[in-house]
């Protein structure tokens, strides 16, 4: 088992006689990304604040690399790169000199070839030389991205890293970010409100809703390897009872004039060839997954 680049253990935030998160416990690991999901005002921005030391802890410990960002903040924050919704950047440099100009900040020297990996990684090889003013949305956040990786992080926090971008730049960034994870290695923990494309983008979520950690699960196992499948089918109570003996693990209901049954899907084949055998008249088949979206929802309104 690859041992975490993130550890948080029991983190608690208390201001005045509010608790605003209470006592979450979670690991990040390299080469995943890791999504934090929840409702405005669950705690998602004052979690990642404390995370990256810009919040006091009130009680527990967040290790980044193995470094407690109370106790060794310069070690732990020294493997941490991040972008905060849209990067900033000079506008009258060009994308390198912007780069140059961030990497003679870094405590380490940034060898060249470093940055024209970067550059190579992000996809920005052929507009690097053009000032940032030129650039789209979507150029400026793979910018942002880049300069996020120039000291070679263990860890890369985004929140909200595909805000104000059209579908194109949203696939884009996605793309990278699951690039850059795969190949660096990196631990990516993103934030964002965008389910379809953390759905898309995540390989385990972790939702969280009035300062509690809900639940930490793959996006596989959030949304269900299991469909709903509706048949309309005759005779309806007849094709039930068959289903309840034959197929019991499949919970089958009648709703209206429709019989719904939870079913994987490498299932459902062999749920028709027998229900055909048994000469029941089937007249539609559909199938259809749980989004992250559905999930979400049925998780956080209400109770």
């Amino acid at each position: 088992m690859k041992k975490p680049i993130v550890e948080i253990k029991n983190l608690k935030k208390v201001i005045g006689d509010k608790t605003i998160i209470h006592g979450i416990s979670m690991d990040v690991y390299p080469g995943e990304v890791f999504g934090f999901l929840g409702p405005n005002g669950a705690g998602k921005t004052t979690t990642i604040r404390m995370m990256v030391g810009l919040m006091g802890i009130t009680e527990g410990e967040v290790l980044i690399n193995g470094f407690s960002i109370q106790k060794s903040f310069e070690e732990a924050i020294s493997h941490v790169g991040g972008i905060i919704e849209n990067p900033e950047m000079y506008k009258f440099l060009s994308g390198y000199d912007n780069l140059l100009q961030y990497a003679r900040m870094l405590p380490v020297p940034v060898k060249k070839d470093r940055i024209d990996e970067i550059v190579k990684l992000v996809g920005l090889e052929k507009r690097i030389h053009e000032k940032v003013k030129g650039y789209s949305l979507g150029m400026r956040q793979r910018l942002g991205l880049a300069q996020a990786l120039l000291h070679s992080p263990k860890l890369l926090i985004l929140d909200e890293p595909t805000n104000g971008l059209d579908p194109a730049g949203i696939r884009e960034i996605r793309t990278y970010i699951r690039k850059i994870a795969l190949e660096e290695g990196i631990a990516v923990f993103v934030s964002s409100h965008m389910l379809s494309e953390m759905q898309l983008m995540c390989d385990r979520i972790g939702i969280i809703q009035d300062g509690r950690l809900v639940s930490v699960e793959t996006v596989g196992d959030f949304v269900g390897t299991k469909v709903s499948t509706a048949i309309e089918i005759e005779p309806l109570e007849k094709a039930r009872e068959f289903i309840g003996r034959t197929f019991p693990e499949m919970n089958p209901v009648v709703k209206g004039n429709q019989l719904f049954v939870s079913a994987a899907r490498e299932k459902v084949p062999a749920l028709v060839q027998a229900l055909a055998g048994e000469e029941y008249a089937i007249y539609q088949v559909s199938s259809g997954s749980s989004t992250l979206e559905e999930k979400f929802l049925e998780m956080t309104e209400g109770n």
